[in-house]
Protein backbone atom coordinates (compact mmCIF):
# COMPACT_ATOMS: atom_id res chain seq x y z
CA UNK A 1 0.00 0.00 0.00
CA UNK A 2 1.37 3.58 -1.05
CA UNK A 3 0.82 6.51 1.26
CA UNK A 4 -1.56 8.75 0.47
CA UNK A 5 -2.39 11.88 1.93
CA UNK A 6 -4.98 14.34 1.13
CA UNK A 7 -4.52 18.18 2.35
CA UNK A 8 -7.29 21.14 2.54
CA UNK A 9 -7.35 24.04 4.72
CA UNK A 10 -8.96 22.51 7.81
CA UNK A 11 -8.80 18.68 7.27
CA UNK A 12 -5.87 16.16 6.42
CA UNK A 13 -6.50 12.68 5.60
CA UNK A 14 -3.62 9.75 5.93
CA UNK A 15 -3.44 6.59 4.16
CA UNK A 16 -0.71 4.14 4.76
CA UNK A 17 0.26 0.62 5.93
CA UNK A 18 1.52 2.07 9.27
CA UNK A 19 -1.72 3.17 10.25
CA UNK A 20 -3.36 -0.51 9.27
CA UNK A 21 -0.58 -2.52 10.77
CA UNK A 22 -0.07 -0.43 14.03
CA UNK A 23 -2.85 -0.22 15.65
CA UNK A 24 -1.57 0.70 19.55
CA UNK A 25 1.10 3.31 18.32
CA UNK A 26 -1.97 5.22 15.97
CA UNK A 27 -4.55 4.69 18.61
CA UNK A 28 -1.97 6.29 21.21
CA UNK A 29 -0.90 9.10 18.87
CA UNK A 30 -5.10 9.73 17.99
CA UNK A 31 -5.37 10.11 21.86
CA UNK A 32 -2.89 12.76 22.22
CA UNK A 33 -4.01 14.64 19.21
CA UNK A 34 -7.18 14.46 20.71
CA UNK A 35 -6.10 16.77 23.45
CA UNK A 36 -5.27 19.77 21.29
CA UNK A 37 -8.11 22.20 21.28
CA UNK A 38 -7.61 22.83 17.59
CA UNK A 39 -8.46 19.43 16.91
CA UNK A 40 -12.07 19.24 16.57
CA UNK A 41 -12.78 15.45 14.69
CA UNK A 42 -11.00 12.55 14.23
CA UNK A 43 -12.01 9.85 11.87
CA UNK A 44 -10.40 6.26 12.20
CA UNK A 45 -10.63 3.82 9.90
CA UNK A 46 -8.62 0.89 11.04
CA UNK A 47 -9.23 -1.62 7.90
CA UNK A 48 -8.50 1.10 5.41
CA UNK A 49 -5.43 2.49 7.09
CA UNK A 50 -7.06 5.60 7.04
CA UNK A 51 -6.96 8.59 9.46
CA UNK A 52 -8.79 12.25 8.45
CA UNK A 53 -8.40 15.17 11.26
CA UNK A 54 -10.35 17.58 11.02
CA UNK A 55 -8.77 21.12 12.50
CA UNK A 56 -9.15 24.71 13.17
CA UNK A 57 -6.94 26.40 10.47
CA UNK A 58 -6.71 29.54 12.85
CA UNK A 59 -4.97 27.79 15.59
CA UNK A 60 -2.99 24.63 14.01
CA UNK A 61 -1.64 24.04 10.28
CA UNK A 62 -2.11 21.40 7.94
CA UNK A 63 1.54 21.10 7.75
CA UNK A 64 2.18 21.19 11.71
CA UNK A 65 -0.39 18.10 11.66
CA UNK A 66 1.75 16.86 8.94
CA UNK A 67 4.89 16.94 10.27
CA UNK A 68 3.17 15.40 13.98
CA UNK A 69 2.07 12.30 11.54
CA UNK A 70 5.55 11.69 9.82
CA UNK A 71 7.41 12.15 13.25
CA UNK A 72 5.53 8.98 14.64
CA UNK A 73 5.56 6.75 11.00
CA UNK A 74 1.99 7.26 9.70
CA UNK A 75 4.22 8.38 6.50
CA UNK A 76 6.19 5.10 6.20
CA UNK A 77 5.95 3.08 2.72
CA UNK A 78 5.87 -0.52 2.58
CA UNK A 79 9.07 -2.19 1.00
CA UNK A 80 8.16 -3.12 -2.05
CA UNK A 81 8.26 -7.20 -3.32
CA UNK A 82 11.78 -8.21 -4.71
CA UNK A 83 12.10 -10.19 -7.67
CA UNK A 84 12.18 -13.60 -6.24
CA UNK A 85 8.99 -13.18 -4.24
CA UNK A 86 7.09 -11.96 -7.23
CA UNK A 87 8.62 -14.83 -9.46
CA UNK A 88 7.13 -17.13 -6.47
CA UNK A 89 3.83 -15.54 -6.58
CA UNK A 90 3.35 -15.29 -9.73
CA UNK A 91 4.52 -19.58 -10.51
CA UNK A 92 2.46 -20.48 -7.39
CA UNK A 93 -0.65 -19.17 -8.63
CA UNK A 94 0.46 -20.99 -12.28
CA UNK A 95 1.25 -24.11 -10.65
CA UNK A 96 -2.20 -24.01 -8.96
CA UNK A 97 -4.33 -23.08 -11.84
CA UNK A 98 -2.69 -25.75 -13.96
CA UNK A 99 -3.77 -28.08 -10.71
CA UNK A 100 -6.88 -27.11 -11.13
CA UNK A 101 -7.31 -27.71 -14.67
CA UNK A 102 -6.05 -31.07 -14.80
CA UNK A 103 -8.60 -31.73 -11.87
CA UNK A 104 -11.84 -30.22 -13.56
CA UNK A 105 -10.74 -31.91 -17.20
CA UNK A 106 -10.76 -35.91 -14.78
CA UNK A 107 -13.41 -34.69 -13.39
CA UNK A 108 -15.61 -33.58 -16.53
CA UNK A 109 -14.09 -34.26 -19.53
CA UNK A 110 -11.80 -32.07 -21.58
CA UNK A 111 -14.73 -30.14 -23.55
CA UNK A 112 -16.71 -29.03 -20.53
CA UNK A 113 -13.88 -28.06 -18.90
CA UNK A 114 -12.40 -25.88 -21.71
CA UNK A 115 -15.68 -24.05 -21.86
CA UNK A 116 -15.35 -23.61 -17.91
CA UNK A 117 -11.52 -22.65 -17.78
CA UNK A 118 -12.05 -19.83 -20.75
CA UNK A 119 -14.61 -18.34 -18.90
Amino acid sequence: MSVYIHKTKQRLRVRSAFIRNNRAEVEALLHQLQQIEAVKHIKHKLHAGSVAITFDDKEIGCEDLLKIVESHGWLEQDQPRNFIENAAIIGTKTLVKGIAGIALSRLVGPSVSRVIMSA
